[in-house]
């Protein structure tokens, strides 16, 4: 089994002892009840990782031996979610599967037929949190940003501005795997709300220059079709 991950600050990884405090440190000392001799590893959340020994724990924190820390470089192509809120757990699982799944960025799209409404305090402080958690449950180095929520007029905006954008719509003719992947840059994905994406919205969508694909003969729902599709495209940029 590979090492539990535990976020440390930004650019605070160093050769040398470590201290993890904070809810970090509470969750590896009184959680994971880690002991003298466990083995971590320690991210940043931006691409720093170190591998390193427990030496020390108390109440809420550990101290960790690092001898080596090294930058896990980002891939050469990068995937943006672009996701429309959904309700409750719809929004957590697909944050979780997005994370998992390698997804660089995750940007929150107020679709029309999305249900819930953005919360500028609230929804931002639990996108992270999933997609914190998220991270060191699939052992990355790199936490993806969750970016400030986006009108179809911003989404429309960004599309014009990425190599490839692909809308995942079950009307479509293309089909996901035909579209070919840029060899560097950002695809974005574009995922709907439980409702559908609105005529209007799929219209602006294309004329902004789009794919509109399909991934397949059944309609899956938008707490795991992202997840998937991203999934399915990364890896075709695996070397």
């Amino acid at each position: 089994m590979s090492a539990p991950v535990f976020l440390v600050p930004e650019q605070s990884l160093t050769t040398g002892v470590v201290r993890v405090s904070g809810e970090e440190g509470r969750h590896a000392a009184t959680v994971k009840r880690l002991r003298e001799g466990e083995v971590v590893d320690l991210c940043d959340g931006v691409g720093a990782r170190a591998t390193g020994t427990v030496v020390a724990t108390g109440k809420d924190w550990i101290d960790v031996t690092v001898s080596t820390v090294v930058v896990e470089p980002e891939p050469v192509v990068t995937f943006v979610a672009i996701q429309a809120i959904a309700k409750g757990d719809r929004a957590d699982l697909a944050l979780e599967l997005l994370t998992e799944v390698g997804v660089s960025r995750i940007v929150p799209w107020q679709a029309a037929h999305s249900i819930a409404k953005w919360d500028s305090d609230k929804s931002a402080t639990k996108w992270n949190r999933v997609a914190r958690e998220a991270s060191k449950q699939s052992r990355r180095s790199r936490v993806p940003l969750v970016s400030d929520v986006a009108s179809t007029n911003a989404v429309c905006d960004m599309i014009g501005a990425a190599p490839v954008t692909i809308v995942l719509h079950e009307s479509a003719e293309t089909t996901l795997t035909s579209v070919d992947l840029p060899t560097s840059g950002e695809v974005l994905i574009v995922i709907g709300p439980e409702g559908g994406i609105s005529p209007d919205e799929l219209s602006a969508f294309a004329h902004a220059g789009a794919h509109i694909v399909r991934m397949g003969s059944t309609v899956m729902r938008t707490s795991t079709a992202g997840g998937v599709a991203i999934g399915i495209l990364a890896s075709k940029t695996w070397n």
